[in-house]
């Protein structure tokens, strides 16, 4: 079994690193995202450097941390015009009904015995 810690990628310790050095938990895993996506999804080269890929995310790191909105604001930009994957409707229709899920009724899942199974 291969323990957690062979498992981390650049973009995990570029987010452990961030949040480490006082970037808001939303933001680094925004920044995160924005680093596994680029690679994952092979973005064009034109945007990799905005993404990390240049310069190891230091780039990324020093203007989450001047500038956090500016960051929000461009990651989200980055990743809405680059994202690929749709999507998931499982997880979209989840976030939705979580409550209804909740509430649905159980199905009734007791047999019932036929009339000639039954006894006096």
């Amino acid at each position: 079994m291969i323990g957690s810690e062979e498992m981390l990628f650049e973009w995990d310790e570029w987010k452990t690193r961030a949040v480490a050095l006082g970037v808001a938990e939303d933001l680094a895993e925004l920044g995160k995202k924005i680093m596994r996506d680029a690679y994952m999804q092979r973005w064009p080269e034109a945007v990799l450097s905005d993404c990390g890929w240049d310069d190891d995310g230091f780039g990324m790191l020093a203007l989450a941390r001047a500038k956090p909105a500016e960051a929000r604001r461009d990651w989200e930009l980055l990743y809405a015009h680059h994202h690929r994957r749709p999507a998931c409707p499982v997880e979209a229709s989840q976030h939705r009904s979580n409550k209804a899920m909740v509430r649905a009724a159980a199905p009734m899942l007791v047999r019932t015995r036929k009339p000639e199974e039954s006894r006096p």
